[in-house]
């Protein structure tokens, strides 16, 4: 009677303990866990699709066309635009991405002067 007890208590305390190995293991955050390979390898490769870069004369997302600007950033330089859209590059074709306060409209045409 008494190994039998034994055995109890030992699959008792198994079960606990796993249990509060599975709860920790939820309660912490994605960043945390451990990224399966093929799920590492395809978020490298998606991250490298978005990494391309433009040239003057490129077609942009919207339609529309890359080209000089003529405008130049005291921070990244000389700026390329789209002719339908109010994207831009730096020269060297990476993406300058702003954020305006407020909800600015996206992606609209520039407004007549």
């Amino acid at each position: 009677m008494g190994t039998f007890v034994a055995v109890v208590i030992v699959v008792v305390a198994a079960l606990i303990l796993g249990a509060v190995l599975y709860v920790q293991h939820e309660l912490r955050g994605p960043e945390t866990r451990p990224v399966p390979v093929f799920a590492r390898a395809a978020m490298r490769r998606a991250r490298g699709a978005r990494r391309t870069r433009v040239a003057p004369g490129d077609g942009c997302a919207c339609g529309g066309t890359i080209g000089r600007t003529g405008r130049i950033s005291s921070r990244f330089g000389e700026l390329l635009g789209c002719t339908g859209c109010r994207r831009s590059w730096t020269e060297d074709g990476r993406r300058i991405v702003r954020r305006r306060p407020g909800g600015a409209r996206r992606d609209q045409p520039p407004r007549a002067a």
